[in-house]
């Protein structure tokens, strides 16, 4: 169906809308779930403002018509009838004329997705082009009811380019400089925020207040204002607990070089993955396994009761990033994360086919829509296992789907103080309002979900059940050293310090062990 178009409206660089609308649409998608919400955003202003919305009420996806289409596209569509929407032509006019007897017209359409993130799938790619060829198009994603995640995109058959959705007073900006924290007010801060408890841990259980603390104290440059609040505060206690409960289970990654990303014409490019650059990494320590609800219980004792060798989910960004500075690591960031998951595979997975990922991890495929223990797939050729599927996994970085095009050689990362080129990502200077990376799918992923360089924006507050983490250790992101700002191709004479901390191991040979430490836990 081709909308109509409203005159004297040229290009638009995001999607603008009112508080009222939005809050509506989020109540209409949750009411239906989890039955798959489609419809058309409507609008009298201009294209990219929406004044209005109209839902689908029948779906035609499992007609004897339709149903062997969407089984086409593989084991997902073929153990969920529930996912896919297909509109009866009748509904279709039937609305288009209410649309057009209000004096509006078609300026988006959108639908949700219950297990998946807001992101464009090749079946979405596909259809959308058959369908609506001058339409953006909107994803809800309501894998966490509670927390709906937003994203539109801008489709045409040459690929699809990520566009912003402002909601007015919801979206906010990132605050002026005017508005940084004095010494004073930071050492107050850290004062509130970042103490421990009797037994050891942070007595503040807001995460992200106490990232914010940590990266405040951090600013100032003060060895004795970051050694009261850190080195003898928040950090008390972390190099013990890295090497009783997570040093035998670090791989070591010797560094390297390699190609981070896909190719613009590559057959499962998607479009936050280009122009494919060159990387080099220092060396650095990275899990083997992906972080266990049973070893997250040393932080959070209420959620050590999940299952000994389950991976954690239902962790924020800041939930992952405060852990793991406790437990003396941090996340790895996106390219030591894409590094360690190919594995010196020329392939989009560490094996060379689809055919063969099942060996390698949980998806769609065979996980029957359930977490399975960490390591009971193969390992890749690093010794590292659920790379692939099982849990998507919280990255270091901060999102801005333009990065790639300017990124250092060396050890790249999106540090929050950045600008996003599209104003998607960045954040406060302390804070985490923008978005973070995830990577690697999980039980409800399909394999393309799944590639080495596949990329999941998802806002630093969200958590759901098939999101988790893995740590790392090694030289810090660029956030964690203020002063320290590669140019792409720029020397860096600290390289061979700079690697993994010492006490290093390499992966043992032969079969690695169970899930280690766990056992010590009691």
């Amino acid at each position: 169906m081709r909308a109509l178009t409203l005159p004297g409206v040229g290009p638009a660089d995001h999607i603008r809308i009112s508080k009222d609308l939005y809050a509506a649409l989020v109540e209409e998608v949750r009411r239906r779930h989890p039955a798959k919400a489609f419809g058309y955003f409507i609008s009298d202003l201009d294209t990219m403002t929406p004044t209005d919305f109209v839902l689908f009420e029948d779906n035609e996806r499992n007609s004897t018509q339709w149903r062997p289409r969407f089984e086409a596209y593989g084991d997902y569509y073929r153990n969920h009838d529930d996912a896919g929407f297909v509109a009866p032509p009748e509904e279709a006019w039937r609305l288009q004329k209410l649309i057009r007897e209000r004096g509006m017209v078609e300026v988006g359409v959108f639908h949700s997705h219950n297990r998946h993130p807001a992101n464009f799938s090749r079946i979405d790619f596909e259809l959308h082009n058959q369908c609506f060829d001058s339409l953006w198009h909107l994803l809800v994603s309501v894998r966490n009811p509670e927390l709906p995640v937003l994203r539109a995109y801008d489709v045409a058959p040459g690929g699809i380019r990520e566009l912003p959705v402002r909601v007015d007073g919801i979206t906010e900006s990132a605050p002026a400089d005017g508005d940084a924290l004095s010494r004073d007010q930071i050492v107050l801060q850290a004062g509130e925020v970042l103490g421990l408890g009797r037994d050891g841990r942070p007595r503040c259980r807001d995460t992200a207040a106490v990232w914010a603390a940590v990266q405040a104290v951090r600013s100032l440059g003060d060895a004795e204002v970051t050694d009261r609040f850190l080195n003898r505060g928040l950090l008390t206690g972390a190099p013990e607990r890295f090497e009783h409960y997570l040093a035998d289970d670090m791989a070591e990654i010797p560094g390297g070089g390699f190609l981070m990303g896909t190719e613009l014409t590559g057959p499962s490019h998607t479009h936050n993955e280009s122009p494919r650059h060159a990387v080099e990494l220092s060396p650095y320590l990275i899990g083997q396994y992906l972080v266990t609800a049973e070893i997250y219980g040393l932080f959070d004792p209420d959620r050590s009761g999940a299952g000994r060798h389950t991976p954690v989910t239902h962790v924020s960004w800041t939930d992952a990033a405060v852990f793991a500075l406790w437990m003396g690591a941090r996340l790895p960031t996106e390219a030591e994360w894409e590094f360690a998951c190919g594995a010196g595979s020329a392939g989009p997975w560490c094996c060379p086919t689809e055919d063969e990922l099942a060996r390698y991890a949980w998806y769609t495929k065979n996980s029957d829509d359930r977490l399975q223990p960490v390591g009971t797939r193969e390992p890749n050729r690093l010794g590292l296992y659920d790379m692939h599927g099982n849990v998507w996994e919280w990255c270091h970085d901060a999102y801005d789907a333009a990065f790639y095009a300017r990124s250092h050689l060396l050890d790249p990362v999106y540090a929050p103080g950045e600008a996003a080129a599209d104003g998607m990502g960045g954040a406060d200077a302390f804070g985490v309002t923008g978005d973070r990376i995830a990577r690697g799918g999980s039980v409800f992923a399909h394999s393309d979900m799944c590639r080495n360089a596949y990329r999941s924006p998802e806002p630093a507050g969200f958590h759901a059940g098939d999101l988790g983490f893995r740590l790392a250790r090694g030289r810090p992101p660029l956030e964690m050293e203020p002063e320290r700002r590669l140019s792409h191709g720029e020397p860096d004479a600290g390289r061979a310090a700079g690697g993994a901390a010492s006490g290093q191991r390499p992966v043992p040979p032969g079969p690695p062990h169970r899930p280690g430490r766990g056992s010590d836990l009691g």
